[in-house]
């Protein structure tokens, strides 16, 4: 199981996280928060051990960084039109493949647009659009590398399973596809997946592409991936801010210069959550003994310590401590077969659920339920299920 950071706001710090930590296997970089001239000089040592999604998702999108690179749909058109772009997808393709392939990247993603609701002609839209495209400029470029679909779904796509079937059933049409880079909008307000259904939906499908004998990337994964690593999946994704945990297309149409920063939260990996840094703070300095139990100490979170201060939502270290601790957990049941990591991934729901119940017996304050261990009887019923 392949472990990939989700690259997004502040690339430099997946970067440094990957060289000096080894946290993770490799990025899947992303054009809307990386211009092209940064992109072409990341070194290539980590260029091929990465993937580089071209993100196509809304191809009229008027974000600065993704026209920086001269196929992506509005740059190459000079705006943006279905009917414009059927006559140069070709021209796209090939800038596209000849960019992934001049910086080395280990795999081929062909990108796909998205679409909110399940329209009958999905197939054939995603067919003109890209995937029929690239693979013809594929073919004619001799590419000899491996080859990803990128497919984002919505809740609902993933719930109905005539929908998933007729998905299966289109992507395995193609022999020269290795697998899926999958994408799925959960809409989910809170910052962990509580649905039993929305999990068990995305479960099936992913199993039904295995089955396929596709390779699945999951993509935009939070905490949600130690879940994950139980279907046995090529690789599993860890990213920094919400935006690069769940995927949504928020971040190629808004301009989110003026929204005000969420509260710095620090991830516990024996909590399986992100909590709230005045949560940490009163714990650590009022319960020593409980701190013990659910504390794993990193540099970065130790540096922070140190300075005494609040810290900002924006500062690195909150983000590379989580690199660090989320991939070592990847990394151990990587080396586990199919019953070991479902094993291990209850027994560490248990230790959380447990030490949750400790935290609100001390009446410690959680200031939002975000903190809370909500979301561990839904994950406990997944488990249950894949080991039944």
């Amino acid at each position: 199981m392949k472990i990939y950071q989700q690259a997004g706001h502040n690339t430099n710090w997946n970067i440094e996280s990957i060289n000096r930590d080894r946290a993770g296997d490799g990025i899947i970089f992303s054009p809307v928060h990386y211009k092209q001239d940064k992109m072409v000089n990341v070194d290539l040592s980590i260029k091929r051990t990465s993937l580089f999604d071209p993100q196509f998702y809304i191809p009229d999108s008027q974000k600065a960084k993704l026209h920086s690179y001269d196929f992506f749909p509005e740059k190459i058109t000079e705006g943006f039109s279905t009917s414009n772009y059927e006559t140069i997808v070709h021209e796209s393709a090939e800038k596209c493949l000849n960019f992934q392939i001049e910086n080395e990247y280990e795999s081929i993603i062909i990108p796909s647009r998205y679409y909110s609701d399940l329209i009958t002609d999905y197939i054939d839209k995603q067919k003109s659009f890209t995937v029929e495209p690239f693979l013809n400029e594929i073919n004619n470029l001799a590419i000899d590398k491996e080859i990803f679909v990128t497919l984002p779904i919505t809740t609902k796509m993933a719930q109905d399973k005539n929908y998933r079937t007729e998905l299966l059933n289109w992507i395995t049409s193609y022999p020269e596809i290795n697998g899926v880079y999958l994408l799925n909008e959960t809409n989910q307000s809170s910052k962990q997946i509580r649905s039993f259904e929305v999990l068990n939906s995305y479960f099936d499908f992913v199993t039904d592409l295995q089955g396929a004998n596709l390779k699945v990337i999951l993509g935009y994964c939070n905490t949600e991936a130690l879940l994950y690593s139980m279907l046995m999946p090529y690789a599993v994704t860890v990213g920094a801010y919400e935006n690069t945990r769940n995927f949504s297309v928020d971040k190629f149409l808004e301009d989110d210069s003026d929204k005000r920063g969420p509260a710095p939260r620090i991830y516990m990996p024996n909590l399986l959550n992100w909590i709230r840094f005045d949560t940490v703070k009163e714990i650590k300095e009022d319960h020593p003994e409980l701190w013990k139990k659910i504390y794993i100490p990193t540099t970065y979170l130790e540096s922070i310590f140190e300075i005494g201060e609040r810290p900002t939502f924006n500062k690195p270290d909150l983000y590379k401590h989580h690199f660090q601790l989320i991939a070592d957990q990847l990394k151990n049941l990587s080396t586990q077969d199919k019953k070991q990591r479902i094993d291990s991934v209850k027994a560490t729901i248990g230790r959380a659920a447990s030490l949750y119940e400790e935290i609100k017996s001390a009446n410690v304050m959680f200031f939002d339920d975000n903190c809370d261990g909500l979301h561990l009887p839904v994950w406990n019923r997944i488990v249950n299920k894949a080991s039944s």
